[in-house]
């Protein structure tokens, strides 16, 4: 609504009575280039063109990054035979990716500024997840390789490295995680049912008795993952004996 009525504050209440408009592949890039490359607010790009919405121009830059940083007029409607779709298909994520060195210089300055907030929040060296997290983002936002983005990190001394290897290693290992969501939650349901009385052998067999066939080692893995620890007690005749004994000891001859 502040939009709209910004909108016609600037243009004058004509500006709502403008109907469809068809813009032109070289209009739609000079109001891209504006918001990307010269770090203008997309807000104060559309007021100044007069879009009807402010939601056309984000939009517009969504599609760029996913027709690999070109501006498409696609046209409306299905494709008129099915093989045309998937030949498309095909041609649209062979030219994915950013292809003038304008654009690479673009994402790499992206991925920079992200990958440095991960230690600017903890000031402490992110974690191989943490990373990992961001580079999957990274490759939906700006639909670059895996290796693209890893190059730039690399490249970067500043930067925490992460190689190609441990990325998918990591990535499999949290994924593996996944698969243990609920015995998870009910093994930390048990523990704290039995205030914090189980330890991971108990939990195991308190698992297997409702029917969970489950691995003491997993149980224990999971248990370390979720901080969730048995509190160190001692035995209460032990230690009034050992405090006698120490009494014993200091008393004079």
């Amino acid at each position: 609504m502040f939009y709209l009525i910004t909108l016609i504050e600037r243009h004058g209440i004509e500006i709502i009575d403008t109907g469809y408009t068809n813009y032109s592949v070289e209009f739609k890039e000079k109001a891209i280039r504006r918001v990307l490359f010269n770090h203008e607010v997309a807000d104060q790009v559309s007021l100044e063109l007069g879009l009807s919405s402010r939601g056309m121009i984000y939009n517009w830059i969504r599609k760029y990054k996913e027709d690999g940083y070109n501006v498409i007029n696609h046209k409306k409607g299905r494709p008129a035979h099915e093989g045309q779709r998937q030949t498309d298909s095909r041609a649209s994520k062979a030219n994915k990716g950013p292809q003038t060195e304008e654009l690479k210089t673009y994402c790499r300055e992206r991925i920079c500024k992200k990958i440095e907030r991960l230690s600017l929040t903890k000031n402490q060296r992110p974690t191989a997840q943490e990373i990992v997290s961001v580079v999957t983002q990274l490759r939906q936002e700006l639909y670059v390789t895996v290796s693209f983005v890893l190059d730039t990190i690399n490249s970067n001394p500043d930067l925490p490295h992460l190689s190609r290897s441990n990325y998918y290693y990591t990535l499999g290992k949290d994924d593996k995680d996944l698969k243990n969501e609920k015995i998870m939650k009910r093994i930390k349901e048990i523990f704290e049912e039995h205030k914090h009385r189980y330890g991971y052998r108990r939990i195991t067999a308190q698992l297997r008795r409702e029917g969970i066939i489950v691995n003491h080692k997993r149980v224990k893995r999971l248990m370390v993952k979720m901080h969730i620890y048995m509190p160190f007690r001692l035995d209460a005749d032990l230690n009034i004996q050992a405090i006698k004994e120490l009494l014993e000891k200091s008393s004079p001859i």
